[in-house]
């Protein structure tokens, strides 16, 4: 299996190079270190023989930012060592920022080819390799099973797509799984996809989700909030637009952010003054979102830009790391990547920590086990198109009440669904010990 691998490996990388070479001149950034996806990583550190080196792959920002309570217990003991590497610029530049302190070393994950995953490998020489949610690399796995060195799935999910992608290769996904010494799922549902899928149910136990696990940073005082907002262009609290709403678009989709523009323009002539603070959840998509704007007659600002000079209907946040302090100024916040002809979804947790009342659309199957939750407790409801966000739009503006209950429901949801870093460092001590 491994040899066909390898050989369309070859020609799909060739292929790839101008993607790679646009990428990098689209978004910036990757291209600074871009040697260590070759497995070059100039600055590891020598491997202290007196003690045991764990090497987790988280690919991007989600994953990276889940990992925050099992890093921080990882790290607390002393005769361990842990190199961590994600596979995106934002995903990258967020492990720096969270856990330089706390790492031995954070670098780029080698492309899973045989040249750049084994120098990696020799480099970094773990005792323990552990893989996030859904990424399986062949390669990766194969040079773990080469050196006997047990590979943990943790936080593991299967989304529908992958699912069936899985099935349609039936015998080489099999063989591609038993490779894993262990599968942490992140639900019952995901377990039992893992078991269809021919995974020895003894290898197989499940956690919780880990971003349920996640500590929220420092929450923003009314002052810190209304300085944020002036720079935003959006009103404060202290002003005589208190009154006006903020629906937050977390990590919005090609698509979605102009179905936010027209709900906000229909409510706005309804004599709801609400404002949109759109985070997308790539920036650089910056360009696309002002051409959709020169469609409607909004004010409008983007953060990228300097502080807001004037007060604006809709508010742009093309950054990067600061949707949890946008979040908080919010009074409803949608879910990205959740309206047709978008799925998967993007996390909804953090809106959920912060008490916010949720709205997503039906597409949210990579969160299925905790949009299933959400709404259960009462804290989100799921919508089925435009016209069905727009009516929950403007319920919750105009019910007050509403939107405080549901988040007054958070934190009964947030308390049933903690533990996972826990039950999952109760499997990796197996590894460690």
């Amino acid at each position: 299996m491994i040899w066909i691998y390898r050989l369309l490996f070859i020609p799909g990388f060739i292929l790839s190079i101008p993607y790679l070479l646009w990428h990098i001149n689209r978004r910036g950034g990757y291209g600074r270190d871009i040697l260590q996806r070759i497995g070059k990583f100039p600055t590891a550190e020598a491997k202290d023989p007196k003690k045991k080196r764990v090497w987790i792959q988280a690919v991007s920002v989600g994953e990276v930012r889940a990992l925050h309570s099992l890093l921080t217990s990882l790290t607390e003991n002393p005769n361990l060592e842990v190199i961590l590497t994600t596979a995106t610029s934002t995903g990258y530049k967020i492990a720096k920022d969270l856990y330089s302190e706390v790492v031995t070393d954070v670098f780029y994950f080698p492309f899973d080819f045989v040249l750049f995953n084994r120098k990696g490998w020799k480099r970094i020489q773990p005792d323990l390799c552990i893989l996030t949610e859904g990424e399986l690399w062949p390669e990766h796995i194969y040079q773990a099973k080469k050196r006997k060195v047990p590979i943990v799935l943790i936080n593991a999910r299967i989304s529908d797509r992958s699912f069936r992608y899985y099935q349609r290769f039936g015998s080489l996904a099999r063989r591609l799984f038993r490779n894993l010494n262990r599968i942490v799922a992140s639900s019952e549902w995901d377990a039992k996809r893992f078991r269809d899928l021919g995974c020895a149910p003894e290898d197989i136990s499940c956690s919780g989700n880990l971003k349920c696990d996640v500590p929220l940073p420092t929450l923003l005082s009314e002052s810190d909030q209304n300085e944020l907002l002036n720079e935003l262009g959006l009103p404060t609290k202290q002003t005589t637009l208190a009154h006006s709403l903020i629906l937050c678009g977390a990590s919005t989709w090609p698509g979605e952010e102009i179905t936010l523009f027209r709900i906000c323009q229909k409510l706005r002539k309804e004599g709801i003054d609400l404002r949109l603070l759109i985070t997308p959840r790539h920036e650089e998509r910056r360009n696309d979102i002002r051409s959709d704007l020169m469609n409607f007659s909004f004010n409008y600002h983007f953060r990228t830009e300097g502080p807001a000079s004037q007060d604006v209907e809709v508010s742009i946040a093309d950054t990067t790391g600061e949707l949890t302090q946008f979040l908080q100024l919010s009074d409803i916040v949608f879910v990205g990547r959740s309206l047709p002809p978008h799925d998967g979804g993007q996390t909804p947790v953090e809106a959920g920590m912060l008490r916010k009342p949720i709205l997503f659309g039906p597409g949210m199957s990579n969160f299925r086990q905790i949009s299933k939750s959400l709404l259960e407790f009462g804290v989100a409801e799921q919508v089925a198109d435009e016209t069905a966000l727009e009516d929950a739009i403007r319920k919750l503006c105009l019910q007050p009440e509403l939107r405080l209950q549901q988040g007054e429901k958070a934190d009964q949801w947030l308390q049933a669904n903690q533990g996972a870093t826990e039950r999952t460092l109760k499997v990796l001590k197996n590894y460690l010990s």
